[in-house]
């Protein structure tokens, strides 16, 4: 790979997480630092909306990328506020990561001076193998890889993933490495759209010229409009009626004489037309890539890779047919096996490559070579009769020019390639000085006719340029069919492993959907290139985006980002996803439980949720996690702890409120009860899921269920009984267990209102975590 200047482009480097740090950015104040442990495992950063979580999702997004998909294709009013206002200066965004080939972490940091634009950021990159030096993004070979990879899903992008057909084709036709084609077949399109117009020019030109051919009572303005409106234009004719063909001939074969002949040779010395120059510098940049990529070639066992390749894949045959482990040509023993089966394979797949490019290069060379003999042909003969009308001077300096442009200089093809661009223009300057004495010439001796002649002469040379130009665009316009077909068989061949994960991924995450996803193709080209979905509903054909409900939408978005996202290809050995969880139901929770589950085994996953459903999916369903809780006080002041269940943080809370000196006692009486009742609750959801789930019942029914439980009473009824109408059995079960659980019971049925008016804070939160305790055991 080369960068712009064709210079090697630095080999993308792979990197996971170990920090993200933020300060003065969207939620966050005073810096607040995420620590995350490196390498493959998942981690949950909760916390309430609002909390400040995303925060470091969104700083990460704009510290690697520049941008952020929340204000990427929203109005000003969405940028606004994106510095916080508790601390509107310092705001700065940074990253440290483990990157490979580097002795200690890589810190990345974006800064904003005070009153800088969103976009006005400065982005420093420190590499500790070189402390002193400021490094860049492009330093670490992450520059195209950030856009082609992505790592970051934002809640705003997974939301508008299918908004743009198009766009999301084209972040997936990105990682499939077809980037020369859309860059071949869109250099012939603008080439060939160039001609286009070209030749629209000279169509519109047409019409006016034709109309003072009618206008001008003369011969041979009528021949020359016969000639013009003929389907296909006779430009032979019309060059034979103004002298531009058959030096010395004129109409049906008569031989010319005096005036007449020195009007010929005129009109033919005023027609003439040297090498394009587009053309010649095309050819000399021909000649410099041919020449370039031989030089390459010459390092590679070019000369017998095709003999080679074939030798290999007729022992592979023999190999594939006899299945002996013997050496058929040495005789050696037991050396035919799976590895040298897997090695020559490979070998003779690279050395067919090999074969094919140079037979490519070897036909590019042909055609170079046709296309210079078009170009340094020897001067035209008409050039030796210019002495007839006293325009030899010119015609020498042509002749001279021509044949020094005609003649290879040089011992190699770049020397020729440069012999052809320093000896064309004086070939073009001489040419233009020859027709404009000649024309000069015709204007003295032709009279009235002259100046519609010329003009016919001159929109003559166009119109021989646009039917070559013509021919030029049907060509191209084949080339573009032939490579975007290429494109397309390619793109499917290629992205059929990555729709295949996709598809994998979904299965786990649709749970009890009715949806089918049967297939994803990469479809269209230009403005109808598009990602097609094929799925079917209970068996039924549909039009995904028109069927799927929001939360499948995304459940899809999300299957399609982790492929690409995940690609071996992809330096970025971590994933960060911010609010996965909206709109999914809980049975496609515990599918998303899964997903991350199997991605984890390989990268660094980060999700931000303030569902608490994920987390709790993950703690049933025995899913390794890191939890991270995120909350935040007054002032933007963000603080992050290691997560716990709900139950347990009800409970922390209660201790931390009872046991504190700072507040006051008839505060913490009216709150101490709320936790409690909180912690109580929790632990019933989750015996409740735990059991319901366990046997088989669906997770619709069981949210069902729960959302009939609305006291603590029945929600003990619910995890005790399995029915929320026997809450008269909660209180003969909790006297039986011992009067410190009717206690708790009471304290949170009743204190979360009124405030708790019995013994000491301490002892209600201990009865209620023996309490919790005792729900988790039986229930």
């Amino acid at each position: 790979m080369t960068d712009a200047k064709g210079a090697a482009a630095p080999v993308a480097v792979g990197a996971t997480l170990t920090a993200i740090i933020v300060e003065g950015f969207r939620g966050i104040g005073p810096q607040r630092t995420l620590e995350l442990k490196p390498g493959p495992g998942l981690t949950l950063i909760v916390g309430r909306n609002g909390s400040g979580k995303s925060s470091f999702a969104e700083g990460l997004e704009i510290l690697l990328t520049g941008s952020n998909w929340r204000w990427a294709k929203r109005s000003k009013v969405w940028r606004d506020g994106w510095r916080n206002l508790h601390q509107p200066t310092g705001t700065c965004v940074q990253a440290q990561l483990l990157v490979e080939g580097e002795p200690g972490p890589v810190v990345l940091a974006r800064s904003w001076a005070d009153g800088a634009a969103l976009e006005g950021s400065t982005l420093d990159v420190r590499l500790p193998s070189n402390p002193k030096q400021r490094a860049s993004l492009a330093a670490l070979g992450w520059t195209d890889a950030l856009e082609t990879y992505r790592p970051i899903l934002s809640y705003n992008e997974l939301g508008s993933t299918f908004d743009q057909p198009s766009e999301f084709h084209d972040r997936l036709l990105a990682i499939l490495g077809l980037g020369e084609y859309d860059a071949l077949a869109e250099e012939a399109r603008q080439e060939r759209l160039a001609l286009d117009r070209r030749v629209k020019q000279v169509r519109a030109a047409v019409e006016p010229l034709l109309r003072r051919l009618d206008a001008t009572d003369d011969d041979r303005a009528r021949r020359v409009a016969a000639a013009f409106r003929r389907k296909a234009w006779d430009l032979d004719a019309a060059a034979a009626v103004i002298g531009g063909a058959g030096e010395g001939v004129g109409r049906d074969g008569v031989e010319l004489a005096g005036d007449a002949l020195d009007i010929a040779v005129l009109r033919a010395l005023a027609t003439i037309q040297p090498p394009a120059m587009e053309e010649v510098l095309a050819v000399a940049e021909a000649i410099r890539d041919g020449h370039a990529r031989r030089e390459a070639l010459a390092a590679t066992p070019v000369g017998r890779a095709d003999e080679l390749a074939r030798l290999l894949r007729g022992a592979l045959s023999f190999h594939a047919r006899h299945e002996t482990a013997d050496c058929p040509v040495c005789g050696t023993a037991g050396v035919l096996d799976a590895a040298w089966r897997a090695a020559a394979e490979a070998q003779a797949t690279e050395l067919e490559a090999l074969a094919a490019e140079a037979r490519e290069l070897d036909a590019a060379a042909r055609q170079v070579s046709a296309r210079l003999q078009r170009l340094i042909g020897p001067p035209p003969s008409i050039l030796e009769r210019a002495h007839e009308v006293g325009l030899e001077r010119d015609a020498q300096t042509l002749a001279t020019a021509w044949s020094i442009f005609a003649t290879p200089a040089g011992s190699t093809p770049l020397d020729f390639a440069e012999h052809l661009e320093a000896t064309i223009d004086p070939v073009i300057t001489a040419a233009d000085a020859l027709r404009e004495a000649a024309e000069a010439e015709l204007g003295r001796r032709e009279g009235r006719w002259r100046p519609l002649a010329l003009e016919v002469a001159g929109w003559l040379r166009d119109a021989r340029e646009a039917v070559a130009a013509e021919a030029e665009s049907k060509r191209l316009a084949g080339e573009e069919k032939r490579l975007k077909q290429e494109q397309l068989r390619l793109k499917r061949e290629r992205f059929e492993p990555v729709a295949k994960q996709a598809l994998e991924l979904w299965e786990l995450l649709r749970q009890a959907s009715s949806v089918e996803l049967e297939s994803i193709v990469l479809e269209g080209t230009g403005t109808q290139r598009r990602v097609e979905i094929g799925v079917t509903i209970d068996g039924v054909e549909g039009a995904a985006l028109g069927v799927m409900s929001q939360g499948e939408l995304h459940a899809i978005a999300l299957s399609l980002f982790l492929p690409r996202a995940t690609i071996p290809e992809s330096p970025f050995r971590f994933v960060v996803i911010d609010d996965p969880v909206q709109s999914m139901d809980p049975a496609r929770v515990d599918g998303l439980a899964r997903v991350l589950e199997r991605v984890a085994t390989e990268r660094q996953v980060v999700v931000f949720t303030h569902d608490d459903r994920l987390p709790e999916a993950c703690r049933r369903l025995g899913v390794p996690t890191a939890v991270v809780e995120v909350t935040r006080r007054e002032g933007s002041v963000v603080e992050l702890r290691p997560g716990l269940d709900p139950v347990r943080r009800n409970l922390d809370d209660a201790w931390a409120v009872a046991r504190s000196d700072f507040v006051p006692e008839e505060v913490a009486r009216q709150v101490v009860p709320g936790f409690c009742r909180a912690a109580i609750e929790a632990v019933c959801v989750e015996a409740v899921r735990r059991r319901r789930l366990g046997r088989g019942e669906s997770h619709t029914a069981v949210e069902e269920r729960l959302a009939e439980a609305t006291t603590v009473t029945t929600y003990l009824a619910l995890a005790l009984f399995d029915h929320v109408k026997r809450g008269d059995d909660v209180v003969d079960r909790l006297k039986q267990w011992g009067p410190q659980f009717v206690e708790a019971w009471s304290a949170a049925k009743s204190g979360a209102h009124a405030g708790h008016t019995g013994g000491s804070l301490e002892q209600l939160v201990k009865d209620t975590e023996q309490l919790c305790s005792r729900v988790r055991s039986v229930a």
